[in-house]
């Protein structure tokens, strides 16, 4: 059970990243840390996918400014998402992270 409750934690926080960057002017604070936890979390769970998990990142932000970015990161909003997002993923399991990670490059931006 703790290992379906992880996934289902672990898809939860992908499904909102995701939500998040439907469209470029959608990107908020909370997507971008959970976007770029996830991602991280990604490139360590599957190190042979690392640079695809960077081209997923890259693809999610492209149309936002270095700038945005910049002061997205310098947010409350920001810290706060990461935070969460960070002690979600570091609740799973080796198994289940990989898999909620291939089903995060699977989605189609």
């Amino acid at each position: 059970m703790k290992s379906n409750l992880s996934a289902v934690c672990v898809l939860v926080v992908l499904a909102a990243a995701l939500a998040g960057t439907r469209t470029p002017s959608s990107l908020h604070p909370e997507s971008l840390a959970r976007i770029e936890a996830i991602t991280s979390y990604c490139e360590k769970a599957d190190p042979k996918s690392e640079s695809q998990y960077q081209a997923k990142l890259a693809g999610l932000i492209h149309d936002h400014s270095e700038d945005e970015i910049r002061r997205d990161r310098n947010t409350t909003k920001y810290r706060q998402g990461m935070a969460q997002a960070n002690e979600t993923l570091s609740k799973t399991t080796q198994i289940t992270g990989v898999r909620a990670c291939a089903e995060f490059l699977a989605e189609k931006q």
